[in-house]
């Protein structure tokens, strides 16, 4: 399959994972499937896949990235609901097809909030809007490693410059948010992947580091510039070879072992647990 005949828009749908056959011609492993072995077991990442269902958070990232990053694509990937809530069969049906289309839903007034939001970014705060303004955007990349198809989506790629840049919203715009996010989300991985992808694909225009712009995702919507460790990207590499690798040995032996596997373990309670209890057994006194 030829990646640059594919439309962002695309990106989903067509590029899928076969769990059963890692190894197809048609499957692609991407870092959120990837993620998923953060906190499952291969057998459920084999047979009990998580259902993605769009929360609110993700639909309104989704509407800044595509407002931000491909306006044109606006009427294409942006639905706005004609109804005002979905209780009614009618307007849940509507719901379901359009997400089905991979449309974003939004109504009137929270796609009013995405424009101001977008041009927060495309023009407020300069930092960010020079990455705007010098990107490629929705750049598709794609490669094997160890033998498997795996695909990234940049988000920014600017012309002239050493490194990527995706676009997160959050609702802690705060230094120790950005840290938890990066922990918590895995964006360290896709740092690892994408730059290793876009490396592969194009040996003439090397890129060596990965920023974060990050967007409030509360009015007025400020946003920011950072730029993700050495060591973490390193780290994120590591990390999703490390998966791969595992994927690759489960699906060449057929072999998908649970969690805890055959493995029996002594547990211990929590020191807390233990310190409740003995304040039970030993309340203290007034002279105490």
């Amino acid at each position: 399959m030829n990646l640059f005949e594919i439309a962002p828009r695309d990106y989903h749908q067509r590029l899928k994972v076969d769990r059963a056959n890692i190894f197809a011609p048609t499957s692609w492993l991407s870092k959120s499937v990837l993620w998923e072995l953060d906190h499952s077991s291969l057998y459920k990442w084999r047979h009990c896949p998580q259902e993605h269902k769009p929360t609110a958070a993700m639909q309104w990232g989704s509407l800044i990235d595509t407002l931000a990053t491909t306006p044109t694509l606006e009427g294409s990937e942006i639905a706005v609901s004609p109804y005002p809530d979905f209780r009614t069969k009618e307007a849940r049906e509507w719901k379901e097809s359009q997400l089905a289309l991979g449309m974003t839903i939004v109504d009137a007034e929270t796609l009013a909030e995405g424009r101001r939001a977008a041009r927060m970014l495309t023009h407020h705060c300069k930092a960010v809007a020079e990455i705007f303004a010098k990107s490629k955007t929705q750049v598709i990349v794609g490669g094997k490693v160890a033998g498997v198809q795996v695909k990234g989506l940049v988000d920014l790629a600017p012309e002239g410059e050493d490194f990527l840049a995706d676009l997160k919203t959050t609702s802690n715009f705060t230094l120790d948010g950005f840290g938890k996010d990066l922990a918590a989300r895995g964006y360290h991985v896709q740092a690892g992947l994408y730059l290793a992808l876009w490396n592969s694909m194009f040996p003439n225009d090397q890129r060596k580091r990965f920023k974060i712009v990050w967007q409030d995702s509360s009015a007025p919507f400020e946003a920011c510039v950072t730029e993700i460790s050495d060591a973490d990207i390193e780290a994120g590499w590591y990390w999703a070879t490390t998966q791969i690798e595992r994927l690759v040995k489960a699906t060449q032996d057929n072999c998908w072992p649970t969690a805890f596997s055959d493995k029996e373990v002594i547990i211990t309670r929590p020191v807390w647990a233990s310190i409740q209890e003995d304040m039970k057994i030993n309340p203290p006194t007034n002279d105490d």
